[in-house]
């Protein structure tokens, strides 16, 4: 697909494929480097071609929910460390969501450029998602700063000098160590 910034007008060519199933992506202009929102045209064509409905006395968000819980007990989420003061240390995230910042959070980042509550990250039926919580400094990943992005396998993302992991493994293919 063909794709233009919506600043200095440039075109580029944009592989479907590079959307993973995602529905948007944020995407940096090589030239200007403005930062613009593309949708993905396969799942706009997907949507209008169905339908769905939910018949139970259960509402749509608690089953979404129960999902989510799911998905951690199948799951092992975890956040590696890669650089800061945590570097080298693996915090696995048993309950959702996870707030990350300098006090009062589920996990404390003791870095001058993170705010008190800066981000956000949280299990939902369908992933693992990371939200900036209007910092000062922002959450950044591959050098854009994010508002609220879906995670993968081994996505890294930077929150002031601290440079974070996700890291998703099956609990059934773990092995115990002895």
């Amino acid at each position: 697909m063909i794709i233009q910034c919506p600043s200095c007008k440039k075109k580029y060519k944009y592989g479907k494929e590079r959307f993973q199933g995602e529905e948007k992506k944020k995407i940096k202009c090589p030239h200007c480097g403005t930062v613009f929102e593309i949708k993905n045209p396969e799942l706009n064509r997907k949507k209008a071609e169905s339908t769905t409905a939910v018949h139970s006395t259960e509402t749509v968000g608690n089953v979404m929910e129960k999902v989510a819980r799911e998905l951690l007990r199948q799951k092992r989420i975890s956040m590696a460390f890669l650089s800061g003061e945590l570097a080298g240390q693996v915090y696995e995230i048993r309950h959702s969501p996870v707030i990350i910042g300098r006090s009062e959070c589920d996990v404390v980042l003791d870095d001058p450029e993170c705010s008190r509550k800066h981000a956000e990250l949280t299990v939902k039926a369908n992933g693992v998602y990371l939200k900036d919580l209007n910092s000062t400094n922002g959450t950044f990943m591959d050098g854009i700063r994010i508002n609220e992005v879906k995670l993968n396998d081994k996505d890294e993302f930077a929150i002031g000098s601290v440079t974070i992991m996700l890291i998703i493994r099956d609990r059934n293919r773990e092995m115990d160590v002895v």
